[in-house]
């Protein structure tokens, strides 16, 4: 008498060609009552088993593993209405992998089901891993202080990272779908979406360089920044990633280095490299287009005193104030330079006659006539003003300076506190305001 196993297998045959279902790479079984009556080589194989007879009359949810029982206990009927199901199945030495089962209904008098499963181990982990790159790389995007942006061939940004979304003031997500154009200004459109369609034609040669431009918040504001845009294909399409640095610290830092470089660290007047280029631009002017310049070399009198009596401190106090009160006694035109310890330069660029130097020398004593309050102290100080005049007292920036620190010399030795011309060739309607000294 055939055994119960071998009368279900029978069953199991009788209603699906097995010659066919063992052609299957994956695991098939036929199930009736939930019993496997069937199972092809492969299933034995994914299952770990023996042979086929391990199987046979067993009930299927015996290699579901435990928590997802649960979905075949609710009736192979539902089982069969799903495409696919995802769960894990056990092998005969209970190792765990990821399945994924498909169940049918096969027509007949009875009800039988026809179940296949494939192992997803493979493409799980692959899919975990692929997840965790992402993460990863989402981490790292996240983290790195650069904006990064990737742009399709239309402009429109597809991605922002944090640092993108921060550095231009747009909350999370809002960047994605505007146009590039949004970033630069409206001033710098234009000549952005010419670039772009370089970049998109090939004639473009910043691909891979780094270049600087403008950027803009959302509030309106500007900042430098550095570009660099980098092209990555992918079937018939591309997209650019563009890495973006705000760089107003370093173009801070620049000018505040090429500031040092040109100008006094005390008085932030232009000291004498930027004195001597102002000179040379302004006899360039003078020589092109006619008239004259003069340069003031205007020192201090009773400077010394205030730092031995009253220390460095008072003394710096007062500079500073001096440099203050000459810039108000010149136009925005011209250049007040400090050139020594008390020295101090002063260019005046178009003048007509050599009386609007003049002018503007008295003006200069009279402005230090008033005390300067130091922590409470009265410091007096004057001026001794030596004035040349170019074309007439040389010809070159050295002949003029040197011209005019003789005059201011002159001075010195005279009694102090007053101005004179290099040259004794003042008009004779300008002698009243050509007087040296002018009083103490």
């Amino acid at each position: 008498m055939p055994s119960s196993a071998a009368t279900a297998a029978e069953a199991g045959k009788s209603v699906v060609d097995h010659e066919l279902l063992e052609l299957v790479s994956a695991l098939v079984c036929v199930l009736r009552q939930g019993n496997v009556v069937f199972i092809n080589q492969a299933g034995v194989k994914v299952l770990g088993l023996g042979s086929q007879a391990d199987a046979i009359g067993a009930a299927f949810v015996e290699f579901v593993e435990t928590d997802y029982r649960f979905l075949v206990e609710a009736g192979w009927e539902l089982l069969a209405e799903e495409e696919f199901l995802p769960l894990k199945l056990m092998r005969r030495d209970g190792t765990l992998f990821e399945a994924e089962i498909r169940v049918r209904l096969i027509p007949g008098p009875e009800e039988m089901f026809l179940l296949e499963a494939r192992d997803i181990s493979k493409f799980v982990k692959s899919a975990e891993a692929l997840r965790e790159r992402e993460e990863r790389l989402q981490g790292v995007l996240a983290s790195v202080a650069e904006g990064i942006i990737t742009v399709d061939e239309r402009g429109l940004i597809e991605t922002a990272n944090p640092a993108a979304e921060r550095m231009f003031g747009h909350g999370k997500g809002k960047l994605a779908g505007q146009h590039i154009s949004l970033l630069m200004g409206p001033e710098l459109r234009d000549q952005h979406d010419d670039q772009f369609t370089q970049y998109l034609s090939g004639s473009s040669k910043l691909m891979g360089r780094s270049v600087e431009s403008m950027g803009y918040r959302a509030d309106g504001s500007r900042f430098p920044m550095e570009i660099s845009v980098s092209e990555l294909r992918y079937g018939k399409g591309r997209l650019f990633t563009g890495i973006l640095r705000d760089i107003s610290e370093r173009k801070e830092n620049e000018e505040r280095i090429k500031r040092l470089a040109h100008h006094d660290t005390l008085t932030g007047l232009p000291n004498r490299n930027l004195l001597n280029d102002r000179i040379s631009h302004a006899l360039a002017r003078v020589r092109r287009h006619g008239g004259r310049m003069a340069v003031l070399y205007v020192d201090l009198d009773k400077f010394k005193p205030i730092n031995d009596t009253l220390g460095h401190e008072a003394g710096d106090a007062v500079l500073r104030e001096v440099a203050r009160r000459l810039n108000n006694c010149v136009r925005s035109s011209d250049t007040v330079s400090r050139v020594g310890g008390d020295e101090f330069v002063v260019v005046v660029e178009e003048i007509g006659r050599p009386g609007e130097a003049a002018m503007v020398a008295r003006k200069i004593i009279e402005t230090l006539g008033t005390p300067i309050v130091y922590q409470g102290h009265d410091c007096q100080v004057g001026a001794s003003i030596g004035i040349a005049v170019f074309p007439d007292d040389g010809n070159t920036m050295d002949e003029v300076s040197k011209a005019a620190d003789v005059a201011m010399y002159r001075v010195k030795h005279s009694g102090r506190n007053g101005y004179c011309f290099y040259s004794g060739t003042v008009p004779a309607d300008e002698i009243d305001l050509a007087e040296a000294p002018a009083g103490g």
